[in-house]
């Protein structure tokens, strides 16, 4: 042994003596299987929480409103639903202050349909009003089941 070596080995005692061993990487294949595990848990947490977000819950959507006249106006909305849950939705009809000058709470039963494409539904309710209102809104959808 040369002295160089000698002296790189008991240095390496002294580090390793002093801070404790080296450690050890994992081979390559250990890491290949790591990530494909960690590519797979991400995959199952995807699709769970996309599939059983959708499954039971309650969407709505403004599509439009026309204002009739002083005392009368109408909210066309989109509402997603499973098909055999019954909803309510709170419709607004507001003026230029954002005050509410019509409201109304309208029931939504079961419909036909079994594909997921199916869940959704447009509607037209009238309301009356206080007075003239600018814009029509749905302010919220429940179950009542």
């Amino acid at each position: 042994m040369t002295e160089s070596s000698t002296t790189d080995a008991e240095s390496s005692t002294e580090l390793e003596s002093r801070y404790g061993a080296r450690r050890r990487s994992a081979s390559p294949k250990s890491q290949r299987w790591m990530i494909i595990g960690a590519l797979i848990l991400a995959l199952g947490a995807m699709v769970y929480f996309t599939v059983g977000n959708a499954v039971g819950q309650i969407t709505h959507n403004d599509v439009g409103y026309t204002i009739i006249s002083d005392t009368e106006a109408t909210v066309d909305f989109e509402v997603s639903k499973d098909q055999d849950v019954t909803v309510q939705c709170m419709i607004h009809v507001l003026d230029n202050s954002y005050a509410v000058v019509g409201a109304r709470v309208i029931t939504i039963g079961p419909h036909e349909g079994s594909e997921p494409g199916d869940r959704s539904e447009y509607y037209r309710t009238e309301l009356r009003t206080e007075s003239r209102g600018v814009t029509g809104v749905v302010d919220s959808c429940w179950d009542i089941e």
